[in-house]
């Protein structure tokens, strides 16, 4: 199942597969066409274990919790300041 977000103004596919393999795992993919605080590239792949992501009501809020935590790190806020930022260099 693919799902459609606009996070922080950055379109991001999730793709999401529930027991991964018949595993106890859910495969879930983010797909954006720039940088993301979990990617450098904006293509990530994560598995979760069935118990964990239990605790959250769908994949869509289990990838926004999961980018604006990762939004917190000191890398993606020195990535956003410079990105305001011109730059003679």
């Amino acid at each position: 199942m693919t799902h459609a977000i606009v996070w922080e103004g950055i379109a991001v596919s999730i793709s999401h597969t529930r027991n991964w393999l018949n595993s106890e795992f859910h495969h879930i993919e983010l797909r954006a066409n720039q940088k993301l605080p979990v990617t450098e590239t904006g293509y990530r792949s994560h598995f979760i274990h069935q118990d964990e992501f239990a605790l959250f009501e769908d994949v869509v809020a289990f990838a926004e919790q999961w980018l604006d935590a990762s939004a917190t790190s000191k890398d993606w806020i020195k990535f956003k300041e410079e990105s305001r930022q011109l730059s003679l260099f």
